[in-house]
């Protein structure tokens, strides 16, 4: 029987960043201090969902607000109940470059000082987080970086969006990934290779088509849409699923706390609902019920070793 790994992920980030327009300066947390409710509601509804909470630090908030774990510090209470609970707390910075909060947020794309300022950032982390999971900001890796989380201790990056690249000047290129597991090989992110210590847990992505969309476009599965829309992107990966692949696979979904705060007022695509969310993680559990899959909830990192224990047995 095939068995499928579901990992819910939300990277903390600031009210206002990811939306079509982002606000790179907002360093706003009213939907992070309303989603800690969220582990509540979905052992209501689904049972014990472990999340993965990846925790922006880094040197905007050093700079902004005087802390490079802030956010670790400001909720330790909050991290370390959910931590007893079996979730994953991960590290999850956005590597800009940003003096005062008159200046603008630039990201820093140049490979040497982006591998530097990982490297110091994780002399001032490494007391308060365990190097399990890693994602960074904005979706992007270069070869430097990725090594770099590996020298860390890392031993799950979740980064890659299959399928997709940013814009004119944006680092992320992710269009010939794998949206499933793999190693990736040194010189080349969007290819396998022989295995290594980092192993990359894609986003993993659909098609999903908003209201503004002309056609269905490839976007990471994020259980945050409106219902109606999450269904439509369900029935192509059910079919997907039944088709004959692989007998584990993973799939890693991905959420903004604001994407769930109904002050941020109504939107096209995202519900501004944590009940809209777990009506589209019951409907997801319902899909692979339908079909005859097991399925289990699982974080990155427990995902990430049943994936590479399960491709030792396969090689054996």
């Amino acid at each position: 029987m095939k068995r499928h790994l579901l990992c819910l992920t939300l990277d903390t980030d600031p009210d206002g960043l990811n939306g079509r327009i982002p606000d790179r300066q907002s360093l706003e947390w009213e939907g992070l201090e309303q989603v800690q409710r969220l582990p509540e509601e979905l052992s209501a509804t689904l049972g014990r969902v472990p999340m993965t909470w990846f925790v922006r630090a880094d040197g905007q908030l050093e700079s902004i607000l005087g802390n490079a774990v802030y956010l670790l510090e400001t909720y330790d209470a909050f991290w370390t109940r959910v931590k007893k609970a079996g979730d994953e707390v991960a590290w999850h910075p956005h590597l800009y470059r940003q003096e005062t909060s008159e200046d603008a947020a630039v990201i820093i794309t140049d490979p040497v000082e982006a591998q530097d300022e990982l490297e110091r950032l994780w002399s001032i982390l490494k007391t308060s987080l365990t190097p399990t999971a890693f994602r960074n900001g904005e979706g992007w890796h270069k070869p430097e970086t990725y090594a770099t989380v590996e020298r860390l201790g890392f031993r799950c990056d979740s980064t890659a969006i299959p399928g997709r690249a940013g814009g004119p000047g944006h680092p992320m290129n992710w269009t010939c990934a794998p949206n499933q597991p793999y190693f990736p090989a040194s010189n080349d992110l969007c290819l396998p290779g022989s295995a290594r210590s980092l192993l990359e847990l894609p986003m993993n992505t659909w098609h999903l088509q908003a209201p503004h969309d002309a056609t269905p476009r490839v976007r990471y599965m994020n259980p945050a849409v409106h219902p109606h829309l999450f269904a439509s992107a369900l029935k192509n990966w059910e079919n997907a699923c039944k088709l004959p692949s692989a007998d584990l696979c993973v799939w890693v979904m991905i959420f903004h706390p604001d994407e769930v705060l109904a002050t941020r007022g109504n939107d096209a695509l995202y519900s501004r609902s944590t009940r809209a969310l777990c009506t589209n993680l019951i409907a997801m559990a319902e899909s692979l019920r339908r079909i005859g899959h097991d399925f289990e909830w699982v974080t990155v990192s427990v995902a990430a070793e049943r994936w590479r224990g399960h491709q030792q047995r396969l090689s054996a």
